[in-house]
């Protein structure tokens, strides 16, 4: 009754690369009012968040409010019933959801608590696992046949596997170490690579005659080194033309522009890779286990929530054979779909 006279309102918050993504709908009677999105970066991102939040809260009594699990400490398994001993350690200490009767949820009861804690200001109705953004936003092709899905952000990695609905096999990956381009499974020879290069310290290697070109090089230096006797300002204007011309203000904008590109170019390389290397593992894993009963993975489905992906894409087509598809996905949208979803069954 009360939500013919009040809008719904629902907010999803978004923890990822250092920033806080907020989304904000309005409903009445199940027709859109307004879409309104936010990006919070820098030290206070948080606190920032938070207070655009609040000017919501006092629209309606009817809001919920939704945050995506960034915690690392989560996972999922096969079965909702009492898992075998190799699962129990992995569990303790854990609150598990059983979803659709079928397979287990589990995330740290400690971390939980911290995030409840961190937004006790404003509460949170929902913490939502990746696993379930993956369900939700490949509905159409879980059902299928045996695949691979994951779930690309830049602070984490998730991977499930799905058979005609069901889970087969999941691991939750934190990129803490994304920057490393070799690792090692505990079941494997290492795979990758490592650049392990010391570059000699440039103190340390004076000065070679090989760099004196001439007899005139020598004058140079001589000038320079008696530059604090120079009292006449029309030397050191003479000695200046031996010097490259400085940048001007917008030289150096565009060489501080050509920095980031390439900054930008060699993490979504490492990230690639890194992302790559955990499917490799993933593959490892469940290949080597009961589970996987004679099943090979053929097709991957990656949710891209990072703007990249072209390189994990040809690097799992020429180096696993595999068949790829990448689909960007916007993690707010769909931690907005599951709040409604749970509102729904309130």
């Amino acid at each position: 009754m009360i939500e013919r006279f009040y809008r719904k309102i629902f907010i999803a918050i978004v923890q990822d690369g250092g920033a806080h993504d907020v989304r904000v709908v309005g409903q009445k009677q199940k027709k859109l009012l307004y879409k309104e999105s936010r990006r919070f970066e820098g030290e206070s991102s948080f606190e920032e968040a938070v207070s655009f939040i609040r000017k919501y809260l006092d629209e309606s009594p009817l809001y919920y409010i939704a945050l995506l699990n960034p915690e690392p400490k989560q996972g999922a398994l096969v079965g909702c019933s009492a898992h075998m001993a190799d699962d129990m350690e992995e569990i303790i200490g854990t609150k598990t959801l059983c979803r659709s009767g079928k397979w287990l949820l589990y995330s740290s009861h400690r971390e939980l608590d911290a995030l409840e804690q961190q937004y006790r200001t404003i509460g949170l109705d929902f913490i939502f696992s990746p696993f379930s953004i993956l369900e939700h936003f490949f509905a159409d092709k879980i059902k299928g046949g045996f695949a691979l899905y994951a779930l690309a952000q830049k602070d984490s990695f998730t991977i499930a596997l799905f058979e005609e609905g069901n889970l087969e096999y999941a691991h939750h990956y934190p990129m803490a170490e994304k920057n490393t381009l070799s690792m090692e499974d505990d079941n494997s020879s290492p795979v990758g690579f490592s650049i392990g290069i010391k570059e000699e310290d440039e103190s340390e290697r004076g000065i070679s005659l090989d760099d004196i070109e001439s007899l005139d090089d020598l004058d140079i230096l001589e000038e320079l080194d008696d530059l604090s006797d120079i009292e006449d300002l029309d030397t050191l204007e003479e000695i200046a033309e031996f010097s490259e011309d400085e940048l001007t203000y917008e030289e150096k904008k565009v060489t501080a522009s050509r920095g980031n590109d390439i900054k930008f170019e060699m993490d979504r390389f490492n990230n690639d890779y890194r992302r790559f290397e955990l499917i490799q593992r993933t593959l490892i894993r469940f290949y080597g286990g009961e589970q996987c009963r004679n099943r090979f993975v053929e097709t991957v489905y990656v949710a891209d929530a990072y703007g990249s992906g072209s390189e994990l894409k040809r690097y799992l087509e020429e180096e696993l054979f595999l068949n790829v598809l990448i689909r960007h996905i916007d993690v707010a949208d769909e931690v907005i779909a599951l709040s409604m979803l749970e509102e729904e069954g309130l």
